[in-house]
């Protein structure tokens, strides 16, 4: 498991107890702003490699890529809310 899939557990462990509620959510928020420059990079070396390699297979993991995209921006929110802000 990747650094990042710790700290996502953490972050989710930390909203469900009430009193660390905010914190997580904060945390939350950071890690996914944070995450979101690493994402873009990886939709960018996909769309890369489905202009090298055509396929259907590198086609729909591009696609895949851009879709989750502009799901960062409501998660970032809903982190903010779950966390009290």
């Amino acid at each position: 498991m990747e650094v990042s899939g710790v700290a996502e557990i953490a972050c989710a462990a930390g909203l469900l107890h009430p009193r660390t509620r905010g914190a997580a959510g904060l945390a939350s928020a950071a890690l996914l702003v944070g995450v979101l420059p690493g994402n873009v990079k990886m939709s960018v070396d996909a769309g890369k490699r489905a202009r090298r390699k055509p396929g259907a297979k590198s086609a729909a993991f591009f696609a895949g890529t851009l879709a989750r995209l502009p799901l960062q921006w409501p998660m970032i929110r809903t982190a903010l809310r779950a966390g009290g802000r």
